[in-house]
């Protein structure tokens, strides 16, 4: 764990001036074509999140006469063992698309960072039928994935508990992940980066959190869209150094909580 510069946090304000200058931060290859085609703007739920070009995942599953298209991308990260896509929380109008991608990739979980209603907004359609009930949405081809929901994260704010994420994670079975939120890249990019960085630790590699962000964002953008939630990966990831190492780290990481609780984070 000695070999990640993730123990030698500066502190909130540090992590502050750190995020304001990564906060601008686009991909060499911005490039959203697909993103911008009239016939899928409609398909998109927020016009000023786009969808990159270089990893968009193309659905294939009856198409034609269904699009190719759908707001989401692969992320490959060094150190990460499950294969995760981003994307954003269905509409009514693409939850068909959202099962295509489903059954296309094999997913064999979906994590739902976000309620379906938040501050009486429409974040993310009711893509799943109630409990102990049943719906068809449009696949004839059946599957079985495992749906994990945390519903107690506010847009571009972090958890009540930010402990949570990291039982999420361990939750997660092993294959291909689908992971939402509402706009899939605030919530969502703030998680994927806190599970790769901690397998980077479990592993033993070298870590360069702003290099980590910088390629997650490559793939994905505006993924981590909040300084709050910018200090959230940092304060999950000490908490599980403190908790693998109580001894070495206790001090600092009871510092820093301290810190964050005083911070009026944004």
């Amino acid at each position: 764990m000695c070999g990640c510069e993730i123990h030698k946090i500066r502190g909130v304000a540090g992590l502050r001036k750190e995020f304001a200058q990564l906060k601008v931060y686009t991909s060499p290859q911005y490039k959203f074509e697909a993103f911008s085609t009239p016939t899928n703007t409609l398909r998109n739920r927020y016009k000023d999140v786009v969808c990159l070009d270089s990893s968009r995942v193309v659905l294939n599953l009856n198409v034609p006469p269904d699009s190719d298209y759908i707001h989401a991308n692969n992320i490959k990260l060094e150190g990460l063992d499950r294969s995760y896509i981003a994307t954003q929380g269905p509409l009514e109008t693409t939850i068909s698309d959202f099962w295509r991608l489903v059954h296309q990739e094999s997913a064999t979980s979906i994590v739902m960072l976000c309620k379906c209603i938040e501050d009486g907004k429409n974040k993310c359609a009711q893509y799943f039928p109630p409990a102990n009930s049943y719906k068809n949405y449009g696949c004839i081809n059946s599957t079985m994935v495992k749906l994990f929901q945390m519903n107690d994260w506010p847009d571009r704010g972090v958890p009540d508990k930010p402990m949570s994420i990291l039982r999420l994670l361990r939750a997660i079975p092993a294959g291909r992940c689908i992971i939402h939120c509402s706009a899939g890249v605030g919530r969502t990019g703030t998680v994927i980066l806190i599970d790769a960085i901690i397998n980077r630790l479990l592993k033993g590699l070298t870590c360069n959190v702003k290099e980590m962000f910088q390629f997650l964002r490559n793939q994905r953008a505006s993924a981590v869209q909040a300084e709050s939630q910018y200090v959230l990966i940092h304060t999950c990831v000490l908490n599980y150094i403190r908790a693998k190492m109580p001894g070495k780290y206790k001090e600092s990481a009871m510092q820093f909580a301290e810190e964050v609780k005083n911070a009026k984070l944004v």
